[in-house]
Parts: C-alpha cells; structure tokens; sequence
C-alpha cells in the first residue's frame, strides 16, 4: 500500500511539474500560414494549462484563449508583400531563389529587431521567468540571443516549413541528397544522375550559404539591440535540443530522422467545424458538388495576370459545380456558379462532404489539410517546397499539376474534367487520409507531449546525436572514404609499378640470355 501511494503521488509530480509553465513561443517568420500551424500548437499547448506568450508579425484574428498573450511584432509586412511577383516566378532558377531567400531572411531580421514589440519583451521584469521558449528555425536566427537574454530556459525549435536541409543539417540529421529533393528543385524521390548531382550540389551550397553569410549577418544584426557581447548563432542554436517538424511520412517522402526530431505533421489539422453561416448554407446547397480555391496566404489570387484570372473564369463557367474562391478584391463578370469571398476558413471548408475538389497552390499546410479531408487536388505550384508538394502529389495519383504560365480555358477544362470525372483521384486521396488518422496520437498530441517533456527534464540533449557535432565529411564517413580510396590507389599503382619492374628485369634477364 504504500508502494501504490509513492507511486501515485511520485506519478501526480511528474504530471504537473509543467502544467501552468510560462512558454515564450518565438514565430517571428512573416508569412500567416507559419502563424496558423504555430499558433495551433501554441492554443493546443493552452489547452492543457500553459501559459503562452507567442510574439510574432501576424495579427490573431481568432478569439484568444484566457493565459494566451499575444506581442505583435508590428508593421513587418508594409515592405514584404510587394517585394515579388508571383506572375515572374517562372524565369526564377533555384539558385537565384536561394539567395532571395537569405537576403529576404535578413531584411526581415532586420525589421524584426526594429519593433516595438520586441522592446515589450525586452522590457518584462527581471524576476519573469520563461520555462521554456521555442522558436520557429524556418527563416532566420536573429531571435536565438533571447535565450541569452532569458538565462538560458529549456528551448525547442518547430518548422512548419516540412524538414528544410539546413534545419535538418544544422540539429544533426543525415542528409539524403540520393532521394529526397532540396526544396527549391522541382524533383522526387526517383532522381536520375545528374539530378542527383544538382540535388547535392544545392543541398551543400544552401548549408554553406546560411552557416557562412546568413548567420554572420544576423549575428551583426542582432548585436544592435542585445548587445556586443552575445555568442554566436551557432553557439546559440545549440541550446536548442528538440526539433519539430512538419513531416510525416503519410503526407511526405519518408526519411529517417534522428532522435531530436519529432515529426509532427499536419498538426494544424482538425475535423471540420464552426463554417460562417453563408458559406455553410452555400455548401448545404450546392447540388453538384463544390469546388474550393485558394492560393494560401502568400500568394494571392488577385495578383495573377489578368489573361490568367479571364482563363479561369471561362474555365469554371463550363462545369456544373460551385465555385467557391479566395479572391482579395473585388472580380466582375463572374459566372453564376462562381463565388467569391476574400477569406476562407480552408480546412473546415475542405472537410464539408459536398467538397469534390481543391485546387491551390501546392503549399505544405494546404496539401496536408486536403489530404486530411480526403479531397483530390489541382496544384498550381509557384515557388519553393510548392513544386516538391506537388509532384508528390501527382506521383502518388492524389491530383494533378498545373503550370501557371500555360494556363488557358481550355487546359484549366481539360484539368477539371480529369478529377472530376476519374474516381481514383478521390479513392487514392481516401485511402490517404485514413492511413494518416490509423495512429495511437495526433500529430498535436505528440507535439505537446515532447514540449512537455522537454520542460519535466530541463531539455532533451541527450536525445542529440553526435552528428550534430561533427562537419559533414566526417558524420557522412567521407574522409574514410577517401582515405581508403587513396590508400587503395597508392596500393594499386604500388602493385602496378612492381610488375611493370619484374616485367622489365625479366625483358632484360631474356635479353642477355639470347645474346
């Protein structure tokens, strides 16, 4: 009996050492779709007693729960949302986006420390204290010296941004450069050659580039507001020993991860609930089905070229079903079964059974949401991982690609009519889904039980393997290798130059014999 009391009450501590905890959620990339998946795992983490400070560019727009404080990192997007345009997407190559993207990375970095919102965190009282802070890796280091700042609490890094090579690169993953494609290569698992060869070169230049220029940069800039004496980035990120990702191997190309790394993906999923009135009557009542289309949160609808935005219209005025579509401003001439609305509540939409269709961009969050819901896609991919998404999609027969710059009517019609009129897109899709709801937990679930984990045992670095460690020619196993390639070739041209000796001194023993 007392066995059962100690191990009650033993159980009873280890449960609520961490319930109420102070969690400092640091989503500082500007884009809404990284807010949405942050922010469920930030109310998700509410839910079960916490107490979060999620400080960040993007505005709630949702009710906020009652220990939920929400620091608005302020006016970020005013010179952001200009700064590309989606119709030149086409003429971008992997190497130009790359470095866009780390200029991009540190020209918001440098508006991130600017605000007025960091000041409110910078001003918390002394004797605050944060148990544990998790920062979002995807774009940038130049929040890590809050950790500095913060007397070092336990800290995770989460990405919704799938499992970027430098992330994986950076916290001790091995690199599959053989068959999982860099982000910015429209490749798949079945590369030939010398896509191979692209693939590593683009995968090792993207490390290169952030470790080398990107965290030097933001070091500098960081020093500004937190002072000269922070450590470096890197010296930094090490105090980050959990990573989750937004990968699954349902919804993605299957990996091996090291211990650190929790898969999480689709944790923003949810069964669907709360449609607007209008939108869950338009739903109710569409006889023939619906189709929904959105662009996410990055790339907008009303920022297509014009012939495109007329090609579409034409398109959807030959088919029967409804159209629901996320256009930010105003559109004429629309057909009769074509409905705009500047926001969509995307995943409750998605998981109406009137829904037939999605067609979007191919973004990670959107493709995993239709993939919940079991609803075939059209994926109209623009940049980044939207091509890796997408030809994943296509390969595993869940939907189709379209390329936006060939965009006509009657392509668009015939792309329709494939989907629409082919079962196996949505038998596929079905399948799908079920395969990634037939689990012991969500994806949310396991998420919040390593925070928690990481907060009962004051962090999670002996989950770190070496590899994190070492330079990439040693955890890979290069050097050996070609130390055992050179030590074989010296053996081989050794053994070579000996018979070419024995054969010249027996040529010449043969010589003076006949003589």
């Amino acid at each position: 009996m007392h066995n059962l009391f100690k191990y009650l009450l033993l159980t009873l501590v280890s449960v609520n050492c961490c319930i109420g905890s102070n969690i400092l959620f640091v989503s500082p990339v500007p884009s809404p779709s990284h807010h949405i998946w942050n922010r469920a795992l930030a109310f998700g983490l509410v839910n079960k007693g916490h107490n979060v400070t999620l400080i960040g560019p993007d505005q709630d727009k949702v009710p906020k729960p009652a220990n939920y404080t929400h620091i608005l990192l302020e006016d970020i997007y005013d010179d952001l949302h200009d700064s590309f345009d989606i119709n030149a997407f086409s003429s971008y190559s992997a190497l130009r986006m790359m470095y866009e993207f780390e200029e991009w990375c540190l020209f918001s970095c440098k508006k991130l420390l600017k605000t007025n919102g960091l000041r409110r965190l910078l001003d918390y009282p002394p004797d605050f204290k944060f148990d544990l802070i998790i920062f979002d890796v995807t774009a940038g280091t130049c929040f890590y010296p809050l950790m500095h700042k913060l007397n070092y609490p336990p800290s995770v890094a989460v990405t919704a941004f799938l499992l970027p090579t430098y992330v994986a690169n950076n916290f001790g993953n091995h690199l599959y450069p053989a068959y999982i494609p860099w982000y910015g290569l429209p490749y798949t698992t079945e590369m030939n050659f010398v896509q191979r060869v692209w693939n590593f070169v683009y995968m090792h230049f993207d490390i290169w580039l952030r470790y080398v220029k990107q965290y030097a940069s933001e070091h500098d800039a960081a020093k500004e507001i937190f002072g000269e004496n922070i450590p470096s980035m890197k010296e930094l990120e090490r105090h980050l020993s959990l990573v989750l990702t937004n990968t699954d191997p349902i919804l993605d190309h299957p990996q091996a991860v090291a211990p650190n790394f929790i898969p999480v993906g689709g944790l923003h999923t949810r069964k669907s609930n709360n449609i607007p009135e209008d939108l869950q009557k338009l739903l109710d009542n569409a006889k023939n089905g619906v189709i929904v289309f959105s662009l996410g949160t990055n790339v907008r609808s009303d920022k297509l070229d014009k012939n495109i935005q007329k090609a579409l219209l034409e398109a959807f005025s030959k088919i029967s079903e409804t159209v629901i579509w996320k256009f930010e401003s105003e559109l004429e001439n629309l057909p009769k079964n074509v409905i705009v609305r500047k926001w969509l509540p995307q995943n409750d939409i998605l998981g109406h059974p009137n829904v037939k269709l999605f067609i979007g961009h191919g973004g990670a969050l959107s493709t995993q949401e239709s993939i919940f819901h079991g609803v075939p896609m059209i994926c109209i991919p623009f940049f980044v991982d939207q091509h890796i998404n997408t030809r994943m999609i296509v390969k595993r027969k869940l939907g189709v690609s379209v390329d936006f710059k060939s965009i006509t009517a009657g392509y668009m019609l015939r792309k329709l009519r494939e989907i629409l009129d082919d079962p196996t897109y949505r038998e596929n899709m079905q399948k799908t889904a079920s395969r990634f709801k037939d689990r012991t937990e969500t994806p949310l679930e396991r998420g919040i039980f390593w925070i928690e984990y990481v907060i009962r045992h004051g962090g999670a670095n002996f989950l770190n393997t070496p590899a994190r460690d070492y330079p990439f020619y040693v955890s890979s196993g290069l050097d050996v290798f070609v130390f055992l390639l050179l030590i074989s070739i010296i053996s081989i041209s050794i053994f070579l130059k000996l018979i070419q000796l024995i054969l010249k001194l027996f040529s010449t023993k043969t010589k003076v014999k006949v003589n």
